[in-house]
């Protein structure tokens, strides 16, 4: 589930910026672009009127193993009025339709420069928190370079497992001996 607070559109850093589209870092590639984030997009349009249909895109950006897959889409007209008026959050919504969407080119260079607006508290990504994100979440946003996908960061359970296996008073088996 990917989610943008859509208060953030008009965001003092974004004035006289031109938004090209958000990012949806997902651990697997999707066949089509998920209906959450037709929703999320088109939403988002319909509170940012910045926010042109037909140049901002959602790029989602998969996690595979041994690459990173990114793909662009755009939504079409029909999956713009879908996704405004989409009030069902389940992975297969009543209406979803391919149509909504469509691939749009991407080309990847180094000539533009832009910049990342990222949580303050520093961790972006979710998807090794559970159910710790929801779109309604309040955050104050920083320019920075986001940290890294697999930082420690955003996995803060990962680590605290490991430090309770440093007590060196604790009895664990020795799977060499």
């Amino acid at each position: 589930s990917s989610g943008i607070n859509a208060e953030y559109g008009g965001h003092e850093y974004l004035k006289e910026m031109e938004p090209l589209g958000w990012i949806h870092t997902q651990p697997n590639e999707l066949p089509q672009l998920a209906p959450q984030d037709v929703t999320m997009h088109a939403k988002v349009m319909s509170e940012n009127m910045s926010w042109n249909g037909e140049k901002t895109i959602i790029i989602t950006c998969s996690f595979t193993p041994g690459s990173c897959s990114l793909t662009a889409y755009k939504l079409t007209p029909s999956g713009y009025e879908w996704g405004r008026q989409n009030k069902d959050t389940s992975s297969t919504p009543q209406g979803y339709l391919p149509s909504h969407y469509e691939k749009v080119q991407m080309l990847l260079s180094d000539r533009f420069l832009g910049f990342f607006m990222v949580p303050a508290e520093s961790s972006w990504n979710y998807n090794f928190m559970g159910v710790r994100h929801s779109s309604s979440m309040k955050y104050d946003l920083e320019l920075a370079t986001p940290k890294e996908y697999y930082h420690e960061l955003h996995r803060p359970a990962h680590f605290l497992n490991f430090s309770s296996m440093e007590n060196p008073d604790a009895d664990f088996e020795d799977r060499f001996a």
